[in-house]
C-alpha cells in the first residue's frame, strides 16, 4: 500500500505538524509494541477548490507614448500621478529647426515650379517654330509635287523635299505636347508630386512636437526631462507611460495541467500587501485562446488569462505583487479529510483507516473528489459521520491493528 504524497511544500509542512511520528515504545520487559495514532471525527462541511497564482495589478487600458521625432525637449507639462485626458498635451518639443526644414523645402519646391515653367516657356517657343517649319516644307511638298508631275524638277530634287519634311515631323514628336502647348513630362510632374508630398509630411510633423496622451489616464511613468532629447530617456524607456487605473486586472498565467478547471466568470479573491488583513474580488475575464512556453527552461506550457478586479479596497493600487485565488470548484455538506490521511493499495484503490472502539484499525475504501492544499473530498458507502479517521496512517499499518489514540492531538484542528 502506498502513500498519497501532495506535491506541494505546504503538505510536507502540515504533515510534519500533524503527525507526531508513530512512537513505537518496548516497555522495560521488552513486551509488545505499542502504536499512536492521531485521530479525527469524520464531519461533513463545504470546501472550495482554487488555483492560486502571482501577478501585478495593471490598469485596463496601458499607453507607452513615444515620439517619431527626436529633438529636444523644451517643456514638460505633467508629473507622475496627474490625471489626464485624450490629446492632452504632455511634452512640446523644440519645432524651429523642422520650421526651417519646412521653409527650405517651400522654397525648393517654388524654385523647382519656376524653372520648369522658364523651360516650358522655351520649349513652346521651340515647339512654335517647329509647327511652322513643317508647315512650310508640307507647302513645297505640295508645289514640287506638281512640278515633278509636269517634269519640271527631277526625283533626286523632290525627294530631298519629302526627307526634309519627315524629319520635321519626327522633330515634333520630340515634344511633350498637347493640342499645340507644351506640358511638363511625366518625370518632371512626379518629382514636384514627391516634393509636395514630403512638405505635407513636415507640416504634419510640424503637430508631433506636441506629446499628447492617446487616451484618458493616469500618467505613471515621466522618463524624460528638459533639455534631452525625445528619444534620450531613462533607461530606453517610453517618454511617459499613460494607465486608465478606473480599473484594476491582473495578466496570470495558468499551467496547461489547470487550464481545463478555468472558465470566464469564475470568482476571484485577490490579496496583496497594500491590503494588509482586506481582500479585494475579480473575475476571469478572458482566457487565451494559445498556449506559450513557461520559460526557457521549462517545456511546461502555460496559457495567459486576465482577471478584472470588480470590487476594490481604496488602499488597492497599479503595479504591485497580489496573489489571485481563483475558484474552480465548489462542494457542499460533504466528507472531507486530511489529505495526508489517503493511502493507494496495490490495486490503486484508494484507502483510509478508521478507528474502532475497540482501538482496532479497519482500512475503508473511498473515492476522491476535489481536492485542496490541505484537503480532499471523499466519498464511500461505508463512511458515517462522527466515525474517527486516523490522520497520518503509515503504511505499515493493516487491518484489524491494536492501536493507541493519541490523547492530547485526538481532536486535530488541520485546518
Amino acid at each position: 500500500m502506498k502513500k498519497i504524497f501532495k506535491k506541494k511544500s505546504v503538505i510536507i509542512i502540515l504533515i510534519a505538524i500533524l503527525a507526531v511520528p508513530v512512537i513505537i515504545a518496548l516497555n522495560k520487559n521488552k513486551g509488545p509494541v505499542e502504536v499512536f495514532v492521531n485521530a479525527v471525527s469524520l464531519e461533513k462541511k463545504s470546501i472550495e477548490q482554487t488555483i492560486s497564482v502571482k501577478a501585478p495589478l495593471e490598469g485596463i487600458e496601458k499607453v507607452d507614448v513615444v515620439s517619431p521625432l527626436n529633438y529636444e525637449i523644451i517643456d514638460i507639462k505633467v508629473k507622475e500621478g496627474d490625471v489626464v485626458l485624450k490629446d492632452q498635451v504632455l511634452a512640446e518639443l523644440d519645432s524651429e529647426e523642422l520650421k526651417e526644414q519646412i521653409t527650405s523645402e517651400e522654397n525648393r519646391i517654388a524654385l523647382a515650379q519656376l524653372e520648369l515653367q522658364d523651360r516650358l516657356k522655351a520649349m513652346q517657343i521651340e515647339y512654335d517654330k517647329a509647327l511652322l517649319r513643317v508647315k512650310e516644307l508640307e507647302d513645297s511638298y505640295k508645289i514640287n509635287m506638281e512640278l515633278l508631275e509636269n517634269e519640271i524638277i527631277t526625283q533626286e530634287s523632290f525627294d530631298k523635299i519629302k526627307s526634309s519634311l519627315s524629319e520635321a515631323k519626327k522633330g515634333l514628336e520630340s515634344y511633350n505636347a498637347v493640342d499645340g502647348k507644351i506640358v511638363s513630362s511625366p518625370s518632371e510632374a512626379k518629382r514636384i508630386e514627391i516634393q509636395k508630398q514630403e512638405l505635407e509630411k513636415k507640416k504634419k510633423d510640424l503637430d508631433k512636437v506636441f506629446i499628447k496622451s492617446p487616451i484618458d489616464g493616469t500618467i505613471t511613468r515621466v522618463n524624460v526631462n528638459l533639455g534631452r532629447y525625445a528619444r534620450d530617456t531613462e533607461g530606453e524607456k517610453a517618454m511617459f507611460v499613460v494607465e486608465n487605473l478606473s480599473k484594476l486586472q491582473m495578466k496570470v498565467s495558468i499551467s496547461e495541467y489547470d487550464i481545463e478547471k478555468v472558465h470566464i466568470g469564475q470568482e476571484v479573491e485577490i490579496y496583496s500587501d497594500v491590503l494588509k488583513d482586506g481582500v479585494a474580488r475579480g473575475v476571469v475575464a478572458r482566457i487565451s485562446p494559445t498556449a506559450e512556453q513557461k520559460d526557457n527552461n521549462a517545456m511546461e506550457r502555460v496559457i495567459p488569462v486576465v482577471i478584472d478586479v470588480t470590487e476594490r479596497p481604496g488602499n488597492l493600487i497599479a503595479g504591485v505583487i497580489a496573489s489571485a485565488k481563483i475558484k474552480v470548484d465548489k462542494a457542499e455538506n460533504v466528507f472531507v479529510v486530511p489529505s495526508g490521511a489517503l493511502l493507494q493499495d496495490e490495486n490503486n484503490n484508494l484507502k483510509l483507516f478508521t478507528l474502532n472502539e475497540d482501538n482496532t484499525l479497519k482500512s475503508v475504501t473511498v473515492e476522491a473528489g476535489i481536492e485542496t492544499e490541505l484537503e480532499t473530498v471523499i466519498d464511500g458507502s461505508e463512511l458515517t459521520e462522527g466515525m474517527d479517521i486516523v490522520v497520518n496512517p503509515d503504511m505499515s499499518y493493516t487491518d484489524g491493528m491494536t492501536v493507541t489514540p493519541n490523547k492530547e492531538t485526538e481532536q486535530v484542528n488541520y485546518e
